[in-house]
């Protein structure tokens, strides 16, 4: 079964102050589920207990970390150019949204970048498919 790890940064919009997270993004629980539907393991990483995460599938695991060695069919998916958990081997990673690092070096390199989580997990399901 093809693994999917879920920084919450490709999940949640975050407010332009320091209140932290607002809400999940739209067309994001549908995507996840979609994903889950098709038979993924799809997994949030880091505290999944804040407010907007709550509002996913029960069927979605949790794991504190990212392995540091994904599987071959793994993915993973930030909203962060510099993403707090690292960036893993193997696997294919994947920038959601259109968060740029500031300044003016040219940003980290992602196997794929897309605008948003359902867009994301439409190429998923896709490559799957083709596959």
């Amino acid at each position: 079964m093809t693994r999917i790890y879920l920084d919450p940064t490709a999940l949640v919009l975050f407010t332009g102050g320091t209140e932290g997270a607002e809400h999940v993004a739209p067309g994001a629980t549908e995507a996840v589920v979609n994903l889950v539907e098709a038979g993924f393991d799809v997994v949030i990483l880091g505290d999944a207990s804040a407010e907007p995460l709550r509002q996913l599938a029960s069927a979605i695991g949790h794991v504190d970390a990212l392995p540091e060695h994904l599987d071959q069919d793994a993915w993973y998916l930030t909203g962060e150019p510099h993403p707090a958990f690292g960036r893993p081997r193997g696997g294919t990673t994947v920038l959601v949204g259109p968060r740029r690092p500031a300044g003016k070096l040219p940003p980290p390199r992602f196997d794929m970048e897309a605008r948003d989580l359902p867009s994301a997990a439409m190429e998923i399901l896709t490559r799957q498919a083709m596959a």
